[in-house]
């Protein structure tokens, strides 16, 4: 970058932090008076807060694209009303010479979102959900009473209660032989210990189908024994249990990327992951459709306006976009249209358009 694209991308780091720190302290507020409403003797206020503290990452990574818009509007919008930008185009810089050197610090600004979003807002999520479960002794909650059912190559598997991430509760493991269930293992309890599980309170039951022969027809002979505890290989690691209590949005996208081969391979329903995992990857496309749309109203009829006009555009177009996103990509999921059309369609619509709008306020 020479100097001038390193003032131009100063003011818009600089615009687009102080948006991020009203954004993050309103949402924080709004958390946190959440939060207190759930205080008991376990989860107190120190707990609240900490709790409000681990969701702000989370937070700082879904509201990027609508900071970054709102960011850059207001600081080239400072910049326009100060005649600055006026002068660059005098000096011969072009509209798209200013937006590309703004795109760099953009980019560069989305990759530190990215290690955000991808290493530390799914952790922090995490962690939050499993300490204020703990404090208010809650069993850790996936979907409905009727607990969690996953589909192995030769079993199908019901946990009835899910405790914490190491504490599963009355288990059932159908054993199947060409589509048939040739055994049962029932457990009251599970726990991970020393990178496997071992299940306690066991009833192991055999079933084996004898052929008809001349004096009795087809039947089935029953076995049935008890043990205190046996290791039993379960296709859930601890921490692919605590992933599935992360709405799907928190998820890292090599998360996401694993759990949606996991549910295809058990010929479950993956699209709500496959649509958030595509969303991951056009963000870099969001970005660049939220920068674009800013210098069409920058050079076009906004060079004169207040910073409350700004702010108010800024978040009627990203709020706006937001809703259409959303919209668009649960229909995709709800009707089985094209995921990759529901996550990528909106962002490249805005861009083309921004785009379009671009090159007629360049002339």
């Amino acid at each position: 970058m020479n100097r001038i694209e390193r003032y131009l991308g100063g003011v818009v780091l600089g615009h687009s932090l102080l948006v991020m720190l009203v954004l993050m302290v309103i949402f924080s507020f709004f958390e946190f008076m959440n939060q207190v409403g759930k205080l008991t003797e376990g989860y107190t206020l120190g707990l609240a807060s900490f709790y409000t503290l681990l969701k702000v990452p989370v937070y700082s990574y879904e509201v990027f694209p609508i900071v970054l818009l709102i960011g850059t509007l207001m600081g080239l919008g400072s910049l326009a009303n100060q005649s600055e930008l006026t002068v660059l185009r005098v000096t011969g810089w072009s509209i798209k010479r200013i937006l590309w050197a703004v795109l760099k610090t953009a980019f560069l600004m989305w990759l530190v979102m990215a290690v955000i979003g991808e290493f530390i807002a799914p952790k922090s999520e995490a962690y939050a959900k499993n300490m204020r479960a703990e404090a208010l002794n809650q069993s850790f909650s996936i979907g409905s009473n009727s607990g969690l059912w996953v589909k192995d190559e030769y079993r199908y598997i019901h946990v009835g209660r899910i405790i914490s991430s190491q504490d599963l509760r009355d288990i059932e493991v159908y054993d199947l032989d060409q589509g048939r269930i040739k055994g049962l293992i029932q457990a009251k309890q599970a726990h991970y210990v020393n990178d496997s599980w071992v299940f306690k309170e066991v009833k192991q039951v055999d079933l084996t189908l004898l052929p008809a022969d001349q004096q009795l027809p087809a039947r089935i002979e029953y076995s049935s024994k008890n043990l205190q505890k046996m290791a039993e290989i379960f296709p859930l690691k601890p921490e692919d249990l605590t992933k599935l209590d992360i709405e799907t949005r928190y998820l890292s996208g090599w998360d996401l990327y694993h759990y949606v081969a996991f549910l295809e391979d058990n010929g479950l329903d993956a699209s709500s992951y496959l649509l958030s995992l595509w969303r991951k990857i056009a963000t870099p496309i969001v970005v660049l459709a939220m920068i674009a749309v800013v210098f069409p109203l920058i050079f076009g009829s906004m060079r004169q306006v207040s910073v409350g006009q700004r702010i108010f555009l800024g978040v009627l177009i990203g709020m706006g976009f937001h809703l259409i996103n959303q919209l668009i990509g649960n229909i995709s999921v709800v009707y089985q249209l094209p995921i990759v059309l529901g996550a990528l369609g909106p962002s490249i619509a805005l861009l083309l358009f921004s785009w379009y709008w671009l090159r007629k306020v360049d002339g």
